[in-house]
């Protein structure tokens, strides 16, 4: 607001590349490095870097801003983004006979916008990390278009992506002296990918109270568009964990409500936890009036509240063994049932047909579950078996009516019907809703969500991600009533995990095939990163308490590295709470703050968070330890003995995908514990590397 302030030591360096660079007092001992932009009339400053105060003199004297002669994206270059030659680009390297990486000329590339000695490198690359070192230099959207191109994008793709909105890139030519030409750049989305304009005190505020997962404000060109663009009907979108699913459904939640004031917005997804962060995150993107118009309700709560607000009864649902106790009971209560029926009817199995096929039908009843298709149920039963099952399922839930409690499952069922009769409350009614983890739904919560939402145009956003479906079997959209085929994208740029995580994260899916939520396959084929960091380490032990105490260690270190209130940002993930209640206590011990992270209280940035993997599911931290990665944790040898044999490749390839999703929390470093043998799932060659390592040691 006042540039003459003293304490602000504005200065201009001596012998700056740029006349408008400038350097500013943050503290006694950083500095910002600034250029000063626009008009006398219109002055603002585009704040670049903040550096310790010799290194922000360096860095002043070197960095110029440009807009991008092709695209007109604003961009900051330095000296050293000439890109010094590389050992791999010499011509002595000709022998290799290995393709070149991306199939195009450095004509083609300049002509994209790709700056000349970074075309010139490229196009002589022939593998994936030669690229990435290349990109690490290189301003983020061009980083992202060669990375793009090299996943098999198309040049006219790429550059639509990366122009100005709606249309190709100008060619002016582009002044970047020109006031009014460098503050339209900051608007296009490729320059929003490094720069925000702060609109006000509050808007920096929200900024500066939030941590990278509540105030993310840079998106990719393709979130950005994914996150306004006006549609005809429902859209789908699909990616790998780190892909920025979360954070685009956020952001379409927040333009919806913007764009409309008299709309109504609900921003569902299944678990509690991830709710209730979907609420805290939406407080850094949006002003009261805004975020008064969007709900955000884990559905499970939503159907519960549609539930009481009709009926006026008081609910009481039964969870976990008291569940399958009643399923025993009811099972042990049907007459005529075979050896093979009791063999395959186990209260999981039971549980999960009731949910998944009768409840999954509009009207429950004995004649639709016959003529039920059971899409998804890996177990085959015959017409005879089905009748037999349907009358433990009566049994079932006539105990339940007798003691006066429920089933999520029910109350959802229950809630989709009343939300499709004329009894839905007018506080559940939305005009758009948007889903975030939406694999994990049932049939049940979709054909609540179709009921509570009309169709028409923007009416449901929807983000998937078939390889962390851990709740339950495939769900059809089209077959619910939610038609997204056509009108659905994948994201396959991780935002989140470096590219050493995702490649590990990854392997631990090979070798299963993964279908979405249109029937269509779903690879892991393009998922990539432009982040780097450590290795993911494995450390394997000799015995439990061995192992307990490696990860005590490793959070040791990670906590003397960390600020006080900075200690959330760390995680130890566990397949069960028996071993998060003994890590807390082990680490308390051991005086390391910690804390069980539970549905119902939130998180202490004063301590680790101690997780099961289901709890963290959607949550994302700056380090993580999974412990406990051993052959009978996943897949978890108590369920697979308690299951019918016929069960057990689904109950694997759910805890497959719960180890991909523990794997996929850490932002930088990823740590994996386990004793004695460890889980089939892990990369072979690292388990067994692993294994002579501790052998030796």
């Amino acid at each position: 607001m006042d540039e003459d302030l003293t304490g602000l030591d504005l200065k201009i360096p001596q012998g700056a590349r740029d006349p408008r660079v400038r350097t500013a007092r943050v503290t006694d001992n950083h500095r910002a490095v600034l250029f000063a932009a626009g008009s006398k009339e219109d002055a603002y400053y585009l704040l670049v870097a903040i550096r310790p105060h010799d290194e922000a003199y360096e860095y002043a004297g070197k960095v110029t801003l440009r807009l991008n002669p092709a695209n007109g994206v604003a961009e900051v270059l330095r000296e050293t983004t000439a890109l010094p030659e590389q050992p791999w680009s010499k011509p002595a390297a000709s022998h290799d006979d290995r393709p070149f990486l991306l199939p195009y000329s450095t004509s083609e590339l300049e002509d994209l916008g790709i700056l000349p000695s970074l075309a010139e490198q490229a196009t002589v690359v022939r593998d994936e990390d030669a690229l990435q070192a290349l990109c690490l230099e290189a301003p983020e959207w061009q980083a992202c278009a060669l990375l793009d191109l090299a996943y098999g994008e198309s040049l006219d793709a790429v550059r639509r992506s990366y122009t100005h909105e709606g249309g190709v890139a100008e060619r002016l030519p582009f002044d970047s002296n020109d006031p009014e030409q460098l503050r339209d750049s900051l608007n296009r989305s490729a320059s929003k990918m490094e720069f925000v304009v702060v609109e006000d005190d509050d808007h920096l505020s929200r900024m500066v109270a939030g941590d990278f997962a509540t105030w993310r404000t840079f998106l990719h060109p393709t979130q950005r568009d994914l996150a306004e663009r006006h549609r005809k009907g429902s859209f789908r979108i699909a990616g790998g964990a780190g892909t920025g699913k979360t954070v685009v459904a956020m952001h379409r939640a927040v333009h919806l409500a913007r764009c409309n004031p008299k709309s109504r917005v609900l921003l569902t997804t299944f678990t509690v936890t991830l709710a209730a962060q979907l609420e805290d995150n939406l407080r850094a993107l949006a002003d009261e009036d805004v975020l008064k118009r969007i709900d955000v309700v884990g559905i499970d709560r939503l159907a519960r509240q549609i539930v009481a607000r009709t009926t006026g009864r008081d609910i009481t649902v039964v969870l976990g063994e008291d569940e399958e106790r009643l399923w025993e009971e009811a099972t042990a209560a049907v007459q005529d049932l075979s050896p093979s029926d009791r063999a395959i009817f186990t209260p999981r199995f039971l549980a999960a047909e009731h949910k998944q096929v009768i409840l999954g039908e509009e009207d429950a009843t004995q004649q639709t579950y016959l003529n039920a298709i059971r899409r998804g149920r890996k177990v085959k039963i015959d017409r005879i078996q089905k009748i037999r099952l349907w009358r433990i399922v009566e049994e079932f839930v006539h105990r339940l009516s007798v003691d006066k409690k429920t089933t999520f499952s029910l109350i959802v069922a229950e809630a989709a019907a009343i939300a499709k009769s004329d009894r839905l409350p007018q506080a559940n009614r939305y005009d758009h809703v948007v889903v975030d983890e939406g694999q994990d739904l049932s049939p049940a919560h979709w054909r609540l969500l179709r009921a509570v939402v009309p169709v028409g145009p923007d009416d449901m956003f929807i983000s998937e991600d078939a390889h962390q479906r851990i709740y339950g079997a495939q769900v059809v959209l089209s077959r619910l009533g939610i038609e997204t085929r056509g009108r659905s994208q994948r994201l396959t740029l991780n935002y989140r995990t470096t590219r050493e995580v995702v490649g590990f994260a990854t392997r631990i899916l090979e070798g299963e095939a993964f279908m979405d939520l249109d029937e269509d396959d779903e690879s892991t084929r393009m998922y990539r990163s432009l982040l780097t960091g450590p290795r993911p380490e494995p450390l394997p032990a000799n015995s439990w308490e061995a192992a307990r105490d490696h990860a005590v260690r490793v959070v040791e270190k990670w906590v003397a590295e960390t600020s006080e209130n900075s200690l959330s940002s760390l995680a130890v993930l566990t397949p069960d709470w028996y071993v998060s209640d003994t890590m807390v206590r082990a680490m308390k011990k051991a005086g390391i703050p910690a804390m069980v992270t539970r549905n119902d209280s939130p998180m202490d940035p004063r301590r680790v968070q101690v997780a099961t993997v289901h709890r963290a599911k959607g949550i994302e931290f700056d380090r993580c330890l999974v412990i406990s990665a051993n052959a009978d944790k996943y897949p978890p040898r108590k369920v697979l003995a308690k299951s019918a044999p016929s069960e057990h490749p689904a109950i694997e390839l759910e805890s497959r995908c719960l180890l991909y999703v523990a794997c996929t929390r850490p932002r930088r470093q990823l740590v994996v514990v386990w004793h004695g043998e460890p889980s089939k799932f892990l990369p072979t060659d690292v388990a067994t590397a692993a294994q002579g390592d501790e052998s030796t040691s």
